[in-house]
């Protein structure tokens, strides 16, 4: 991979979703620059422009220049046009590109061109650089121009020789990035999420309908995807060659919001349609999840990467359980969930051309957690870069996995998803209730040392994350809540790792000297299991072991697991979720109804179980999770229950012991479809002051979720002893 060489940082803004429609920018006669205020920007998500950038618009689009590096950072259509993509849903007043910028490759690297001036230069934006490359130094100079009427901006980059000897192999091209959806190359239709090649056109559906960036000289494309399931920047070349002094080389290109044809389908036989009804115990509707495959050499559905809560992968989604689906004659192989503490239903079905195949079922409660609420607290959707996902599809998604608590954590904004979830139940879209959070996740840019989960904000929370420090940027996050939680997400994921970037030493709990003065170990909770991390228990317990070691230290961190999910399909919500024991419920439906305050304060003190399937009853001396025991000398009783629902495997139990995790108890759990699988009491030696934790694990992996191989996995909190 090529490395990147970049200066300045990404200032985007803070905008929660707006309650009302913008009104639109009038153009000031002409596609000439002026300078973009609050009233252009307000209103719409994604976008990243702040007043004093430079704009341009037009009857049918609206651009914006930054004026720190010169970098394209916003263009939307004008009127708002509904999203090309299913999972956007109705989203109109939304920003259709994250970022365009110019890059120059030499020698195996790449170099972000940054702009040292950006003026207005004849009606067009004019950002100049220059470029010292050992043997010579070149003057980048790139125009942006709105077209007068459409919806393009032609752009020029041209590359002088200013002074120095001869360099060669020179090339110029672009990054972009524009959003997680699919990727359409000129003559190749849809991509997938690795592509090399040369093309004339590079496209996407989505925010604002179709985006195309295009040349009339075929320039060389890639991207490669580092995580499946999330989108990959885009890096162009448009041309190469050999500069001597006073010698160019110019480049052009255009963006423009223009159709894009698919590629005609396939004939193939009419379809029949499965139509499933599934209610709660009590015959109730109910929010619930279609896992189909296709059995006896019918192909299993693929519903697109990109497709709405009507299907997506090879699921559907519902907020009543009620399904209608079109599908190609065959035999299916249809499995309805509903959450982990739900049972499943299944059948076998023959879809017939032009006929309906109804079944109906019950997916009953078998696990009873009266004052423990189920929630996943890091969740992206429309209003980040990388999530292209409708408000409302991400609420039934996470209502259909049987999720109670949904915390909104976008980047660069907060989120509100309590009017969705409103707007669903008033529509009677949505039979399950989701309680939900307003929160962000801080994603710093310049340095970029980690991501952070912050709850509950309120919209319009102004949090910096430029060229910040982990000190400074805490503290405005407490500034801005101080009785907000602060999660360091996925630590020691390469490049967006808290722990990865100051190298810290889990034994010690210390980082390099030479960054201990920027280190801040001042967050509350860790997330140790990430959905990115699903099918890795080894990495998982990777990150649970550095957590322990920190607690063996005295350090208090509230240990997490959430999916990370940025669509509908991949990084299935919840998987993981954390059971947060909030307080006192007559029954598990009064948890919809739990004072958020208390849940936030229940996370704080650990109370929280992590899991992917297995419910972990863990109580050492009458204690649980989070809470404390001490006074009764070096012997401890233990009562630990394993619970599951029958379609979720248990295979082992192990009980550890202490800031190294000493194994002081394994159970291996025989096959079953009761939900108790586990239950045990055992007598706890210990000296000292120590901790208890509780891990489960499963060895048949989960049939309901996108990735293969997902085995369930469960952790406690600790439970505190002394003497």
């Amino acid at each position: 991979m090529m490395r990147w060489k970049t200066r300045g940082a990404l200032a985007l803004l803070a905008a929660a979703t707006a309650a009302s429609a913008p009104s639109e920018p009038s153009a000031p006669g002409t596609s000439a620059p002026f300078p973009a205020d609050a009233a252009l920007l307000a209103g719409r998500l994604r976008v990243t422009g702040e007043p004093g950038d430079f704009a341009f618009a037009n009857p049918s689009a609206v651009g914006v220049v930054r004026r720190s590096d010169g970098w394209l950072l916003d263009f939307w259509p004008v009127p708002p046009v509904l999203p090309s993509a299913p999972q956007l849903g109705d989203h109109t007043f939304i920003d259709g590109l994250w970022q365009l910028h110019p890059i120059v490759t030499t020698a195996g690297a790449m170099y972000n061109v940054v702009a040292e001036t950006v003026r207005d230069a004849d009606g067009a934006v004019e950002a100049t650089s220059t470029l010292g490359l050992g043997a010579g130094r070149l003057e980048i100079v790139t125009r942006y121009a709105l077209d007068a009427t459409a919806p393009r901006i032609d752009i020029t980059t041209t590359l002088r020789h200013k002074d120095g000897g001869r360099l060669s192999a020179i090339g110029v091209g672009d990054a972009v990035k524009w959003g997680n959806v699919s990727y359409y190359v000129g003559g190749v239709g849809r991509a997938g999420e690795n592509f090399s090649g040369r093309a004339r056109w590079i496209g996407r559906k989505g925010a604002g309908g179709d985006l195309v960036l295009s040349t009339r000289d075929p320039m060389s494309l890639k991207f490669t995807t580092l995580q499946h399931g999330l989108a990959p920047a885009i890096y162009t070349t448009y041309a190469t060659g050999s500069l001597g002094p006073g010698e160019s080389l110019v480049v052009t290109r255009s963006l423009a919001y223009s159709p894009i044809a698919e590629s005609p389908a396939k004939p193939s036989s009419a379809t029949g349609t499965l139509e499933v009804t599934v209610r709660d115990e009590a015959g109730k509707p109910l929010a619930a999840k279609l896992s189909l495959a296709g059995l006896a050499g019918t192909r299993t559905p693929d519903f697109g990467s990109d497709g709405g809560t009507d299907g997506a992968g090879r699921f559907v989604w519902s907020g009543t359980g009620r399904f209608a689906r079109a599908l190609p004659p065959g035999r299916y192989s249809v499995m309805a969930t509903a959450g982990i503490e739900r049972d499943a239903a299944r059948w076998t079905v023959d879809i017939a051309a032009g006929a309906v195949a109804r079944v109906e079922g019950t997916l009953p409660r078998v696990i009873e957690t009266p004052g423990w609420i189920s929630g996943d607290l890091h969740l992206h959707q429309a209003a980040s870069v990388d999530a292209d996902i409708a408000h409302a599809a991400r609420v039934l998604s996470v209502a259909a996995e049987g999720v109670e608590l949904a915390v909104a954590t976008d980047h660069f904004t907060v989120t509100d998803l309590a009017p969705t979830v409103r707007a669903l139940e008033c529509k009677g879209e949505l039979a399950s209730h989701v309680l939900t959070l307003r929160g962000t996740e801080l994603s710093p840019v310049g340095r970029r040392f980690g991501h952070f989960g912050y709850f509950p904000l309120e919209p319009g929370a102004r949090i910096g994350f430029t060229d910040t420090t982990p000190k400074r940027m805490f503290a405005e996050a407490r500034a801005a809540n101080p009785r907000g939680l602060l999660t360091a997400n996925h630590p020691r994921m390469a490049d967006l790792g808290y722990f990865h970037f100051y190298k810290l030493d889990p034994a010690t709990g210390r980082v390099p000297a030479s960054s201990s003065d920027e280190y801040d170990p001042s967050f509350d909770a860790i997330e140790i299991f990430n959905g990115l991390d699903q099918v890795s228990v080894p990495r998982i317990r990777k990150v649970l072991f550095d957590w322990l070691h920190l607690l063996g230290q005295g350090r208090r961190y509230t240990a997490t697991g959430n999916s990370d999910s940025h669509k509908l399909f991949f990084l299935d919500p919840g998987v993981p979720r954390n059971l947060i024991r909030w307080g006192d419920a007559a029954s598990d439906a009064d948890d919809v109804n739990a004072d958020p305050a208390a849940v936030v304060a229940a996370i704080r003190a650990g109370r929280v179980t992590v899991t992917s399937g297995p419910i972990i009853d863990l109580e050492a001396g009458g204690a649980g999770p989070g809470e404390a025991i001490s006074g009764r000398g070096p012997r401890v009783p233990v009562h630990l229950r394993i619970r599951a629902a029958p379609w979720i495997d248990v295979s082992e139990v192990e009980v550890l012991l202490g800031g190294e995790g000493r194994r002081v108890r394994f159970f291996a759990v025989p096959p079953s479809r009761e939900v108790v699988r586990l239950d045990t009491t055992f007598e706890l030696t210990f000296s000292g002051s120590t901790f208890v934790v509780v891990l489960a694990r499963g060895k048949k992996p989960l049939e309901n979720v996108f990735a293969p191989g997902v085995y369930p996995f469960a952790f406690t909190n600790p439970v505190w002893l002394s003497p």
